[in-house]
């Protein structure tokens, strides 16, 4: 009995973390798309004098470029540790370019509020 009880534990388990990861999977990868043409964009945020040495804008568009390839390694990984049975990691992997996107928001916050919207800050 107990082994049946066990058992169907870690199949909830498992199937709760495989619809995370296909819903993160989806929403990130698609999220790529528009990340795509902010990518092309983003050499113009140093057009201003002065924005080359900004702290703010630096890491806005290090979270721009960087977010195709960390969804993708997030989203690779994570199936990895997934079909290793491991299921924690395998979260915390596809919840990655979360991570990315919040930094983002955080800079853009961060030059709405010190830099007045500048990017030259």
């Amino acid at each position: 009995m107990s082994e049946n009880l066990a058992s169907s534990k870690q199949t909830k388990k498992r199937n709760n973390t495989r619809i995370y990861l296909i819903v993160t999977s989806i929403l990130f990868g698609i999220l790529i798309l528009p990340s795509l043409p902010m990518i092309m964009m983003s050499p113009m945020m140093f057009d201003s004098p002065g924005s080359e040495d900004s702290t703010p804008t630096i890491i806005l568009v290090l979270s721009l470029v960087a977010y195709p390839v960390v969804t993708v390694f997030g989203i690779v990984v994570g199936w990895i540790l997934f079909a290793k049975q491991k299921h924690f990691l395998s979260i915390i992997f596809a919840t990655l370019p979360l991570l990315n996107i919040l930094v983002g928001i955080l800079s853009v916050i961060y030059m709405a509020v010190f830099c007045n919207g500048n990017f030259d800050c």
